[in-house]
């Protein structure tokens, strides 16, 4: 597992924002939360998959706030280095790029031209073809660059190949997995690379335009072994009775109502050792009758032996107190989309294996 818990300065992730969002953080609050992002490259990550950031490269990167109008600073262009290349700089590094860029405009410009920023976002629009770079592989996403999902890839790919490298050594050998809400299939690739050797992959999607996408990406990465269905997934156990499948190793509930339905099912899926992922939307459990996300969440817990959530790192974080709990619905309050995903899980014996690429 990558090093993390390294607690940020308010200065970085002011600059962060600054450099990449072109903005001010929303307060002093939001910064606080960042700076528990545990890790630069956490806090990084969190921006560059952002819709918003891919809103501001498809828009050409405007520029908000008088900030922009001030002259570059050491710890400016310390930041800023940083960024771009994951190390801190040498102090020479930063006195060549305040010379080379004098304004913290010209500085910004650099470094949203520098290849490990532009290569992560998407080009103007049209249909166009992204790698992905996942633990145990690279597939390639096609999708056109104004769909949003295109946009924010990779997503959760990272974490779920990441999380099926370490569950299934072997490469998930004879393994079934599941989805509903596929999308595009920029998970399902994160699934497929994470566990190659997989028996079978039913991914549900059903928007049309979405499943053509789908189904072509599944191609386009050679996953013979994967199928795509143009239709809702439906309950899990008619489901497998029509796909003929005899074991069901990971489902994926990307619905409204997962955290429910997963609750529901526990006994089921426990006695199968069927690993759970689940979508965890904050405004759908805002506005619909029924538990809040605070109840909804702390029902998975009471029901499955373990929850995991997952930081901007991609890196797994077990819910063992209300402490963790309130952080991962904080982690997902931050999210510009206000969701994110939970594993519901027999066991944590993969955890001691998980790596991010």
């Amino acid at each position: 597992m990558s090093e993390t818990g390294i607690r940020l300065q308010p200065h970085v992730v002011r600059w962060a924002y600054r450099f990449l969002l072109g903005r001010d953080p929303e307060s002093e609050a939001v910064i606080d939360t960042w700076c528990g992002a545990g890790s630069l490259s956490g806090l990084r990550e969190g921006m560059l998959v952002s819709p918003e950031m891919a809103g501001l490269s498809m828009s050409g990167f405007p520029e908000r706030g008088t900030w922009i109008d001030g002259q570059a600073t050491d710890e400016a262009a310390t930041v800023l280095l940083t960024l771009r290349g994951g190390t801190e700089p040498d102090p020479a590094a930063v006195e060549e790029l305040r010379l080379r860029c004098p304004s913290l405009r010209s500085m910004r410009r650099f470094l949203l031209a520098s290849p490990s920023i532009a290569q992560r976002l998407p080009q103007p629009e049209g249909p166009r073809s992204r790698k992905l770079r996942l633990a145990g592989g690279e597939p390639t996403l096609r999708g056109d660059s104004r769909e949003p999902e295109f946009i924010a890839a990779p997503g959760f790919a990272p974490r779920y190949a990441a999380l099926l490298r370490a569950a299934w050594p072997d490469g998930g050998q004879e393994r079934v997995i599941v989805e509903s809400g596929a999308g595009i299939g920029v998970t399902t690739l994160g699934l497929a690379t994470g566990a190659p050797g997989h028996a079978a992959l039913v991914a549900h999607e059903p928007s049309l335009r979405k499943a053509a996408a789908l189904a072509e990406n599944l191609v386009e990465n050679g996953l013979s072994r994967a199928v795509s269905r143009a239709v809702p997934m439906g309950s899990v156990q008619p489901m497998m009775e029509r796909e003929g499948l005899g074991r069901l190793d990971l489902l994926r509930l990307n619905e409204p109502g997962a955290a429910r339905l997963a609750t529901e099912m526990a006994p089921w899926l426990l006695e199968r050792g069927t690993m759970t992922l689940i979508a965890f939307d904050l405004a759908e459990l805002l506005t619909e009758t029924g538990p809040g996300p605070r109840t909804a969440l702390a029902a998975c817990c009471a029901a499955f032996p373990h929850v995991v959530a997952f930081d901007a790192a991609h890196e797994p974080k077990p819910l063992v107190d209300s402490v963790e709990m309130n952080a991962a619905l904080l982690r997902a309050l931050m999210r510009p989309d206000r969701r994110d995903e939970f594993l519901l899980c027999r066991d944590l014996d993969w955890l001691e294996r998980y790596e991010t690429f």
